[in-house]
């Protein structure tokens, strides 16, 4: 178990599942509350609750992401992510670990863009933990429900 410290300046996962994820740190003004991009939201501890594909920054940004499973993925699915020029892109894939195309990988490197490929549980952790470092990350999550 590895203890972060919240510093109350960025976003971080609160809970997770393969088909779930919820995320403290969200203002109520936030714009996924009205374009119900937010499932669910608990208004006492700013907690909102996805469960379709998302991507996250440690910013704060949150945006649905288009793919609901590995099949789907192309380029264009991670063009998006071309114009924060994060540090890293962190890609979890459901229970368990499912490379993307090496098209899209390819995409990620001509751009300068690191990433790491993991399993939902292990995307979250990580994402915590370098937001917490400060780190300018992005986390995109498909959400798979288990077989």
């Amino acid at each position: 178990m590895k203890f972060v410290l919240e510093t109350g300046l960025n976003i971080l996962i609160h809970s997770y599942d393969v088909d779930m994820i919820s995320i403290t740190g969200i203002s109520p003004e936030h714009p996924g509350l009205k374009s119900g991009l937010i499932d669910e939201w608990d208004a006492d501890n700013h907690l909102g609750i996805f469960r379709k594909s998302v991507s996250l920054r440690t910013n704060g940004a949150i945006k649905g992401w288009p793919p609901q499973n590995v099949a789907e993925f192309n380029p264009e699915h991670f063009s998006g992510f071309v114009e924060d020029q994060p540090e890293i892109v962190l890609l979890g894939t459901g229970q368990h670990l499912h490379f993307p195309p090496q098209d899209c990988l390819a995409f990620l490197q001509q751009q300068n863009i690191g990433y790491e490929v993991m399993d939902t549980a292990a995307a979250c952790r990580t994402f915590n933990v370098l937001a917490a470092e400060g780190r300018d990350v992005i986390l995109a999550m498909l959400m798979i429900k288990t077989n």
